[in-house]
């Protein structure tokens, strides 16, 4: 059964204090994908749209347009120095691509990285239940990519399928090895695997030029944003 993308639900959200910029306002619009429309998530991440669970939504605030969806052009992609000394200080790391799982180990890594990372955040205390839910039920084609140093996992970066490429979701990694940059090392794997299979793009989802956890997504190079409906090269 072929789903028409005018029969999806949008809802637009009550506005709310915004993450990324202080004094500013968000607000979202958003749809739900279950098993039935899941075949839309590779349109809806060409639209702009990011996924959260089984939610796709992009910023529609009242007054700010600073949250801009991002995808690097992986055929012209070439990590420059700053980039090439994060993969020489993690040479001893590999990197697989997994199917999801939520096991304890991975549960465990997750909680240590939120108490040192996020602690004040609304996932903090996320029970093993929703972290389930989370990592395993989801609607779309998703995988893990995991770094692991020995037999010992120390992050994972959790991705969705696409035609055109991928799409990073969501990263985290052990907080005591914060120095070596598990982060970029993971984007950067993400980029090399990709474009092993010949796909074009790695969404990186949004930029925000003035907010500390967003800004880092320019140095990603040739990037593309997507504005006024359309996809162009990146202008800081």
């Amino acid at each position: 059964m072929r789903i028409r993308p005018d029969a999806l639900e949008l809802y637009v959200t009550k506005p709310g204090p915004c993450p990324y910029l202080e004094g500013q306002t968000e607000q979202k619009v958003l749809t739900a994908l279950d098993e039935v429309s899941a075949p839309l998530a590779p349109l809806l991440t060409q639209r702009g749209f990011r996924r959260m669970q089984n939610m796709f939504y992009r910023q529609q605030c009242p007054s700010c347009r600073a949250c801009i969806a991002t995808r690097l052009k992986l055929k012209d992609f070439k990590p420059g120095d700053s980039f090439r000394r994060v993969l020489k200080k993690n040479a001893q790391l590999i990197f697989s691509v997994d199917a999801p799982d939520a096991s304890d180990e991975n549960y465990a890594l997750f909680s240590r990285y939120l108490k040192a990372r996020h602690d004040d955040g609304g996932m903090t205390n996320m029970s093993y239940t929703d972290f389930i839910a989370m990592f395993e039920d989801t609607p779309t084609d998703t995988r893990f990519l995991t770094c692991r140093d020995g037999e010992r996992i120390i992050g994972i970066m959790m991705f969705d399928e696409l035609p055109d490429g991928t799409s990073a979701v969501y990263s985290f990694f052990d907080p005591e090895q914060e120095k070596r940059s598990l982060g970029t090392w993971m984007i950067l794997k993400l980029a090399e695997y990709t474009a092993g299979t010949q796909r074009p793009y790695l969404y990186l989802g949004f930029w925000v030029k003035n907010s500390p956890k967003m800004a880092y997504k320019a140095r990603f190079q040739p990037l593309e944003m997507f504005m006024n409906e359309n996809w162009v090269d990146f202008v800081d």
